[in-house]
């Protein structure tokens, strides 16, 4: 498949932008009316109260904050939301959609357009003493001093700042004054725009291109949505779009950039965009195939991990370069054989466990270029001759446990592989349930049995024979492992009766110095059965025999 990046170049604007400066009063209330659009293929919001603090202060003491980008076109009848500012705008021809400022125009409006003071999570305060913007102060301290913090909401209509002012009767005339000025400073900051007038949407995503090509850069996946999701019809139409399908697979929220690399990988361009180049063009028919075409990709992979591989959830990986591997290899073979999938397993584990998935570029390209898209069997051939390396040992139950790293997923996974049970009902524990619906923190599904170093003064403290494949519970693990005397739910964790009986006694680092020889014994045979490096990798059957015909 051939890479269609090297497209002509794009034609000049037939009408030079239009620059203007917008008073801040004047610009919400283009927003008020619903004249200003955010496209579909913006970013979500990232700012938060603080960053929009930031962007007040430098309007009230006259800071530059960057110039505005708007394409002027026909926009249909729509409710817009801006954190608790909803605005119903009416269909018009002369809609400015935002192609740079989303940020900005987002944070203006949920400050200084929001309905109550403090009924959007951007609501700001200006302390007229300390000279600040702070957020909303406790009902007790409005409260006692009730003159002193003026609600943004306020400010951008000078009657509603008069009727505020002359409720507060008793405000002292230097506070007074500093209220008139900072409504003065904000509604009349004047801040850049340019107004692109074209019905070129080529010529447009080259202007959002390059704009984006300076200053604080989107990820290439949002690029890339920018440029080629922005008015396709079908599903799914942006990276975004394909995380959310993928999520309803149940196996957690694949991340965006790796969706894009799989993405290239599948359009025929190199994994990884150069630092010079431009984001992958396509035509619009070649975009829309390309993420369903991913989408697809994706979903088989997910069920092969699940499925073939025993990974129950993304953040369980060890390392996500293999998404991208497989992805190529299950766009070509979509129908790859049993033998071809269990073999695919063990190139998987072996790769996880020798380093070789670490994902540097080289060996990416190198992993890539051995998928052949006419020969199944031989792609997989090719892919185990890439992780023969077996290790000298497999990750130890003494090495410190901490998730962001592949060796602790590695212990995580062989930790739910002993099919946990529940300390205190004895039933099995759906821990990928919880991984999914709602543990953030993906570590404390790993929870300590020991939480303070001082009770077992031990190295292994940090390390898995001090973790249990258990969600946390008040009063810690501890207290509730005590009572268990159940040899299956023990054993379920890796705890043998002899290391229950030490931790009795109140011996805490022989107990962790016994479960970490048991944990070891399971890690050893439970590695050895995910790679079976000992056993022979021949393709299946049906490829060794020959026909009559290719004789």
């Amino acid at each position: 498949m051939a890479t269609t990046n090297h497209m002509q170049a794009p034609e000049p604007l037939e009408r030079r932008p239009e620059a203007r400066a917008f008073k801040i009063e004047d610009l919400m209330a283009e927003v008020r009316l619903g004249r200003v659009r955010i496209p579909s293929f913006q970013r979500p919001l990232s700012w938060g109260r603080k960053d929009a603090s930031k962007l007040i202060d430098s309007l009230y003491r006259g800071y530059p904050v960057g110039t505005l980008l708007f394409w002027e076109t026909t926009a249909q009848t729509s409710e817009m939301r801006f954190g608790s500012v909803n605005i119903n705008a009416a269909e018009r021809t002369d809609a400015w959609w935002v192609v740079d400022g989303q940020q900005r125009i987002v944070s203006l409006a949920r400050v200084l357009l929001a309905s109550e003071a403090n009924s959007d999570a951007f609501a700001l305060y200006f302390d007229l003493d300390r000279i600040e913007f702070v957020s909303p102060p406790s009902v007790s301290a409005r409260s006692l001093d009730p003159t002193r913090w003026l609600p943004m909401t306020e400010v951008l209509d000078s009657e509603y700042l008069f009727q505020w002012l002359m409720a507060k009767s008793s405000i002292n005339k230097v506070r007074r004054d500093r209220a008139f000025q900072l409504g003065k400073r904000i509604r009349e900051y004047e801040i850049p725009a340019y107004i692109v007038r074209t019905d070129s949407e080529e010529i447009l995503r080259e202007v959002f291109s390059r704009v984006n090509s300076t200053g604080k850069r989107l990820e290439a996946s949002q690029v890339f949505d920018a440029l080629h999701g922005a008015r396709s019809r079908s599903r799914p139409a942006t990276i975004t779009d394909i995380v959310t399908e993928l999520e309803a697979l149940g196996f957690g929220r694949v991340e965006e950039k790796t969706l894009y690399k799989l993405l290239r990988v599948l359009k025929g361009a190199p994994v990884i965009q150069g630092g010079n180049d431009g984001p992958l063009r396509l035509t619009s028919n070649e975009a829309e195939q390309a993420y369903q075409q991913t989408a697809e990709a994706a979903k088989r992979v997910i069920q092969f991990l699940k499925e073939e591989s025993g990974i129950p959830h993304y953040e369980l990986l060890p390392y996500k370069q293999p998404v991208v591997t497989l992805g190529k290899f299950f766009s070509y073979h979509p129908s790859a054989n049993a033998r071809s999938r269990d073999l695919l397993a063990r190139w998987l584990w072996r790769g996880a466990l020798n380093g070789s998935h670490q994902g540097d570029t080289a060996s990416t390209r190198k992993a890539l270029d051995r998928i052949d898209p006419d020969n199944e069997e031989l792609s997989v051939q090719h892919m185990l001759e890439m992780v023969d390396r077996k290790p000298d040992k497999y990750p130890s139950a003494a090495e410190p446990f901490n998730f962001r790293y592949s060796v602790s997923k590695l212990q995580a996974l062989a930790l739910m592989a002993l099919g946990p049970r529940d300390l205190e009902s004895g039933t099995f524990l759906q821990l990928e349930a919880l991984l999914i619906n709602g543990l953030n923190d993906q570590e404390t599904l790993f929870t300590r049995v020991f939480a303070n170093r001082t009770a077992t003064q031990n190295e292994l403290h940090t390390s898995v024979a001090n973790r249990l494949a258990h969600p946390p519970r008040n009063g810690g693990l501890r207290r509730i492992l005590l009572n268990v005397s159940n040899p299956h739910i023990l054993a379920s964790h890796g705890i043998t009766d002899i290391a229950m009986q030490v931790l009795h006694e109140g011996n805490t680092a022989q107990f962790l110095q016994l479960r970490a020889e048991q944990l070891q014994l399971h890690f050893d045979r439970f590695f050895q059965q995910r790679t079976r490096w000992d056993e022979p990798d021949r393709p299946s059957l049906s490829s060794l025999f020959v026909s009559d015909e290719e004789e």
